[in-house]
């Protein structure tokens, strides 16, 4: 699996894709009838597109992987394999699947097919995706698969995630007053969106301990069904006076009618599949590894699900709808 360790090599979480864009070029060019596009974005990040074709179907995965943590036991840039468990930074989140998907190119002779490999699905407010779906490059294109650690499932269902920076003010005073800070505003708002289900990740503010508050900011995210206004709107509702920034917003994948054959699934975590949908292209999710893995030390993803993911790639590529 020399491939796969090559990919996961790569150092693709500071930001700078340079290496990684190479080596994809390099591995499309070698496979007959592709042609290579690289959408620039910035000095060092691009999307990588192989076209075959004139294609109707895209299969995406994203390049980039999460910082790794000092918990890790081997160097995660090393792969190794133990126990038919392959090891390493972006092993099941995703660079196996860019393995399978490459692989599945070698073997198989696509007629109608697009391939993009895109950046920032990890760390960026606007990914590699929103960036290909403004442009031309996404004409002709009805169907779309997307990369993700689902076990093999294909999936067609999942949560929208929105995040959100909230700011609460107050007037600045003595201690000794009893004024109630900007702080004190953001506790109790905090405990109401609790309550609604929104996780709350960051807060800062204030100047000292003998100082009532004048400013509060935190983070706070919501996984849910509902539509962008509609979560905006019990914020208002929570907190009347809190200033509402919209940071992130990653609508949900609900696609009734899949343009696939198999068993579809829901799963509790978001991916870009929702951005393919939200555009009128029919989208489903899919990929070797487990969530449970992802973004974790020495995180990992089976040989054997690699292998068998291979096989319903080339299935999907080859597939007579």
């Amino acid at each position: 699996m020399k491939l796969l360790s090559d990919l996961i090599g790569i150092n693709t979480y500071d930001g700078n894709y340079r290496e990684m864009i190479d080596y994809l070029v390099k591995a499309l060019n070698a496979i007959e009838g592709c042609q290579v596009h690289i959408q620039e974005i910035s000095e060092n990040k691009a999307n990588v597109i192989g076209v075959f074709g004139e294609p109707d179907l895209v299969i995406n995965c994203h390049m980039d992987t999460v910082k790794p943590s000092n918990a890790w036991s081997h160097d995660p840039l090393d792969m190794y394999e133990k126990e038919g468990r392959v090891y390493g930074l972006g092993a099941c989140d995703t660079k196996g699947n860019i393995y399978m998907v490459l692989k599945a190119l070698e073997e198989t002779q696509p007629k109608n097919l697009m391939v993009l490999f895109s950046v920032d699905e990890e760390s960026g407010i606007k990914t590699g995706v929103k960036y290909f779906l403004e442009s031309d490059l996404k004409e002709g294109i009805h169907r779309a698969v997307v990369c993700e650690p689902t076990e093999l499932r294909l999936v067609n269902k999942h949560r929208g995630y929105y995040s959100f920076t909230l700011e609460d003010f107050a007037e600045s005073a003595h201690s000794s007053t009893g004024s109630k800070g900007a702080i004190i505003k953001a506790a109790h708002n905090i405990i109401r969106l609790d309550g609604l289900g929104f996780n709350v990740g960051i807060i800062e503010g204030g100047t000292g301990g003998n100082v009532v508050s004048q400013r509060c900011t935190y983070r706070a995210s919501l996984r849910t069904f509902e539509r962008l206004d509609s979560v905006v709107e019990a914020i208002k509702k929570s907190s009347s006076e809190t200033k509402i920034t919209n940071r992130f917003n990653g609508p949900p994948l609900i696609n009734e009618k899949p343009l696939f054959k198999g068993e579809f699934h829901e799963v509790d975590f978001w991916t870009e599949g929702s951005l393919f949908q939200e555009e009128g292209i029919n989208t489903i999710v899919f990929g070797a590894g487990s969530i449970k893995q992802a973004h974790s030390e020495d995180e990992y993803v089976e040989r054997a699900q690699v292998e068998k993911g291979i096989e319903i790639i080339k299935g999907l590529i080859m597939a007579d709808l």
